[in-house]
């Protein structure tokens, strides 16, 4: 952004937001993450959601005989390709259990680094706007792993392929799914009957406008959210919205010790502190934003510990939630612990969690 809206702030970035998560946290502005009210309820996706959080851990280790160790069920000869480098790290297995061949990609080592990540320009593709960094690691890691791909469902043809990523890992399986099953593509004839699939766990924001993605490709990816968890939702345009209200709180009219004693609460204001702010339309095309791509499930834990899984549509997601949980639901550990709980509280049911 540049211009008028770019001069500098009167008061030090980390005051101004640290005063709206003092009063998003004391109003419980987000006591739950935004969803549609629906519930997910598919319980093979669910079910098969559990089992490939589970690839998402064991894809940070470089032997066959550490990744099966991550996965119940799985031996080191079921594990038939690793890649450590150059470009993402990935391995690929045929899993016993879901009988699927699993492509999954190695995610980053942090969250600070997962939203480094998510931030950069965006590049033509597909009749929209794709995000560029994470588009160039998916075709990067198209050329290292389709032919063993290929390879793998012509000895096993009845065999479904799923693909798995975490983070940053997650924007890059869902954009390889597409390079690889698009009209033409490789695996487009399995795509066709319904046999790969993407399993997106906490995946960063990589398209626009959605509406130009095939159905396909909305029918057949699932991007998991734990709770407030920021990857999701960070990219150019919900940081935009995110400084427009930065800006807005810092032009109101409460001076620097009311500010910092606002924030440990021995001051009280009757401000308004927005944690989104619409960019000015001059700037609105730079700074649109991308989106989650596929069926958007948003797993949460209600106040009685009931763990919910409930769709998201990309409105919902289009803002950074200010909420203190915003870096830590971002740790894959959470995911792993949501997948447990809710396999715990269904218990011999089949029946998906009713939120």
């Amino acid at each position: 952004m540049a211009g008028p809206s770019m001069r500098r702030m009167s008061y030090p970035f980390m005051v101004n937001i640290g005063m709206v998560l003092a009063q998003a946290t004391q109003e419980r502005r987000y006591s739950r993450p935004p969803t549609s009210g629906t519930t997910f309820e598919d319980v093979k996706v669910m079910r098969k959601g559990a089992r490939y959080v589970q690839y998402a851990a064991a894809a940070y280790h470089t032997n066959k005989a550490s990744v099966a160790e991550c996965i119940p069920g799985l031996c080191a000869n079921d594990v038939k390709h690793i890649q450590v480098g150059p470009g993402p790290g990935f391995f690929i297995a045929v899993d016993p259990e879901s009988d699927d061949i699993v492509l999954c990609v190695r995610g980053p080592y942090s969250t600070a680094e997962a939203i480094s990540g998510a931030l950069a320009a965006k590049e033509q593709f597909l009749g929209g706007m794709a995000h560029g960094g994470i588009l160039q690691s998916a075709r990067v890691l198209v050329d290292g792993a389709l032919p063993i791909l290929m390879r793998l469902t012509q000895e096993s043809p009845r065999k479904g392929i799923a693909i798995v990523g975490y983070s940053i890992a997650a924007g890059v399986a869902t954009l390889a799914t597409i390079l690889m099953a698009s009209d033409g593509c490789p695996l487009a004839k399995l795509m066709s009957t319904g046999r790969v699939k993407c399993y997106a766990f906490a995946p960063p924001p990589v398209f626009e406008p959605l509406w130009a993605l095939p159905a396909w490709v909305h029918g057949s990816t699932y991007s998991f959210i734990f709770n407030m968890d920021c990857v999701p939702r960070t990219c150019m345009g919900t940081v935009a919205k995110l400084y427009c209200a930065l800006r807005e709180v810092d032009q109101q009219s409460a001076g620097i010790d009311d500010r910092l004693g606002f924030i440990r609460g021995e001051v009280e204001l009757v401000n308004h502190f927005p944690d989104s702010v619409d960019v000015p339309p001059e700037f609105s095309f730079a700074m649109s934003s991308v989106h989650v791509i596929g069926s958007v499930i948003v797993l949460f834990h209600q106040e009685d510990g009931q763990i919910c899984c409930e769709h998201a549509v990309p409105h919902l997601t289009d803002r950074i939630l200010l909420s203190p949980q915003l870096m830590s639901n971002h740790a894959l550990k959470n995911y792993e612990q949501a997948f447990e709980d809710l396999a715990a509280q269904r218990g011999a049911s089949d029946a998906c969690v009713v939120s």
